[in-house]
């Protein structure tokens, strides 16, 4: 959540573009009159999505990212099972990357210290996931997460239809780091336990800190507080500002984790350094030909 009269970061207020426009249309980064019934409608959508759905989309989506090995596969099963689930044909490991590329170029976009030009690339970045999305609205509107959103969350449901295009990629986006934390962090205990993990112990892991630990809220003051996250019995937050997507995030990694612990004689990865944002810790696993990090 922005402060108040605080919309966008510094480099987006600064250099503007498509991403600047996207973010100030995400709803968690808005506490205005329309942001309840907005997030009503998401939440619905997202608890109509069959788990049956997201087990299966999961699941091929695992298959896939194994062949581009540990680093890869614990970064793309999340975002990339999101984005089938939406229509989008993510049907090789081209297509992963591809998704797995625009998402790193808007992370960039989104960073603290983001230039002019990483602004303009995440802008392109996103601007084709966009375009993406609404050409799979056409072409498969029956894919499932595509499907509920148009049945319980239409663009008539939003503020306009541009708010509905953002928060739809939104889902894909939110998928993307906070996913690969929590997935990074499962496969660390499952070179423990040697079997998958069910939800509540992605939900222990969780409130561990190996997800997001914390989240920005704005007080009735207007001031800025950070909201602990781990350590809660509420990983996912509580309230207005629950993600909504908790059901989705734990069906997918408990699919590709039991997948995973299919497939026979499967060595799982030692991790190296992991990526240390402000608000996660995301687990690296360099490839078999790599050393790994100190």
């Amino acid at each position: 959540m922005r402060p108040l009269g605080e919309p966008l970061p510094p480099p987006l207020r600064a250099h503007g573009g498509p991403l600047a426009d996207l973010f100030a249309r995400w709803l968690r980064q808005r506490d205005d009159a329309a942001h309840a019934p907005e997030k009503a409608a998401l939440t619905r959508a997202l608890q109509a999505l069959s788990e049956d759905e997201i087990r299966s989309h999961a699941r091929r989506q695992a298959a896939i990212a194994m062949r581009g090995g540990w680093s890869h596969w614990s970064w793309a099963v999340p975002a990339a099972t999101v984005a089938s689930l939406l229509g989008l044909p993510m049907t090789d490991l081209d297509a992963q990357r591809r998704l797995h590329g625009r998402l790193r170029a808007m992370a960039a976009g989104l960073a603290a210290t983001a230039d002019q030009a990483a602004v303009k690339t995440a802008g392109e970045a996103a601007t084709a996931l966009l375009d993406a999305l609404d050409e799979a609205e056409q072409r498969a509107p029956d894919a499932p997460l595509q499907w509920t959103l148009l049945r319980h969350a239409a663009p008539s449901r939003w503020s306009d239809r541009a708010t509905f295009a953002a928060n739809r990629l939104a889902l894909i986006w939110q998928s993307h780091e906070a996913g690969a934390a929590l997935l990074g962090h499962a496969l660390l205990r499952m070179r423990e336990t040697r079997r998958a993990l069910a939800r509540d112990e992605l939900l222990t892991i969780a409130r561990e800190g190996g997800a997001v630990r914390n989240t920005r809220r704005v007080d009735p003051n207007g001031d800025v507080v950070l909201v602990p996250l781990a350590g809660t019995d509420h990983p996912f937050g509580d309230g207005a500002h629950r993600c909504p997507g908790q059901g989705l995030t734990l069906g997918t990694l408990v699919a590709a984790l039991t997948w995973l612990s299919e497939q026979a004689d499967l060595r799982l990865p030692a991790p190296g350094a992991p990526l240390t944002l402000a608000n996660m810790d995301i687990p690296q696993f360099p490839d078999q030909n790599q050393e790994p990090s100190p």
